[in-house]
C-alpha cells in the first residue's frame, strides 16, 4: 500500500493495485527477493539391484522350448527303461544278461522254424516236435534244440517203399541248415530206396529165374516176401 495523493488541510487516501509492470521500489525488491519455484521430476520407484530385468519374447520362445525337449527325453527315457530287459525281481538286466537274452531268443525262433520245415515235409510220416529248454536272466524259457520223430515205412511193394524213403530223405533236409543228425536220417532214407530199388529190379527181371512155385507163390501173396524184409524204423532229425 502507498499513499498517492495529499491535498488541503484535509487528507484522502486512495488505494491502487501493484501488478507484475509495477517499478515501485516495493514491488522491484519483492520480485528479487521471490525464488523461483521448478517443478522436480517425479521419481521413479527405486529398483533393487536384484531385480530381474523382463524377459525378452526370443528368451520365453527359447525357454519354452528348452523345457518341452527335457520333458520329451524324459519320456523317451522312461518308455526305454520300461521296455528294457528285467529279471524275475523286476530289476533291469546288465548289458551282459541283455545280449544273452538277445542270443536265446534268436535261438528259440531258429529252432523252432527249423523243426517245422522237418514236420512241413515229412508229412504223415513226421510226428510231433519236441523241444529242450533253457531259462534266460528274464526268468523266460527259451527253445535250443528240437527233434521231430521220422518214420522209415517199408511200404506194401518195392515202389511204395522208394516213395516213403524219399518223403523221409526231403523231410530231413527240409531245412536251410540240416544238422548232422538230418543228414545222417536222409542217408538212411537214401539206402532203403537203393534196397527197394533192387527189390523192384528183381521182381521186374528176376521171376525168369523162379521155379513155377515160387512164381505163383509170389502172385498170391506178394506182400509178404516184402514185409519180411523190414519194417518200421523211427528216427529223427
Amino acid at each position: 500500500m502507498s499513499i498517492s495523493s495529499v491535498a488541503g488541510g484535509s487528507s484522502s487516501y486512495g488505494f491502487s493495485m501493484h501488478g507484475a509492470n509495477c517499478q515501485c521500489p516495493a514491488c522491484q525488491a519483492l520480485r528479487s527477493q521471490a525464488a523461483p519455484v521448478s517443478s522436480a521430476p517425479a521419481s521413479s520407484s527405486p529398483q533393487t539391484a536384484n531385480a530381474a530385468p523382463p524377459a525378452s519374447a526370443g528368451d520365453k520362445a527359447g525357454n519354452d522350448a528348452s523345457s518341452q525337449n527335457s520333458s520329451g527325453n524324459a519320456q523317451t527315457s522312461q518308455q526305454t527303461n520300461a521296455a528294457a530287459p528285467k529279471g524275475p525281481d523286476g530289476k533291469p538286466l546288465n548289458d551282459a544278461q541283455q545280449k544273452e537274452v538277445e542270443d536265446l531268443r534268436s535261438r528259440d525262433v531258429d529252432v523252432r522254424r527249423h523243426e517245422a520245415a522237418h514236420q512241413a515235409a515229412g508229412g504223415a510220416l513226421a510226428g510231433a516236435a519236441s523241444f529242450t529248454y533253457q531259462q534266460g536272466p528274464d526268468g523266460k524259457q527259451y527253445a535250443i534244440g528240437g527233434e521231430v520223430p521220422i518214420r522209415l515205412s517199408q511200404g506194401s511193394t518195392p515202389q511204395e517203399t522208394i516213395q516213403n524213403a524219399q518223403t523221409v530223405r526231403a523231410a530231413a533236409l527240409a531245412p536251410s541248415d540240416p544238422s548232422g543228425q538230418d543228414r545222417a536220417v536222409a542217408a538212411e532214407a537214401s539206402q532203403m530206396e537203393q534196397q527197394a530199388r533192387a527189390q523192384q529190379f528183381q521182381q521186374q527181371h528176376g521171376n525168369q529165374n523162379l521155379s513155377p512155385l515160387q512164381k505163383m507163390q509170389q502172385a498170391s501173396d506178394p506182400a509178404a516176401s516184402q514185409q519180411a524184409k523190414g519194417g518200421n524204423v523211427d528216427t529223427y532229425a
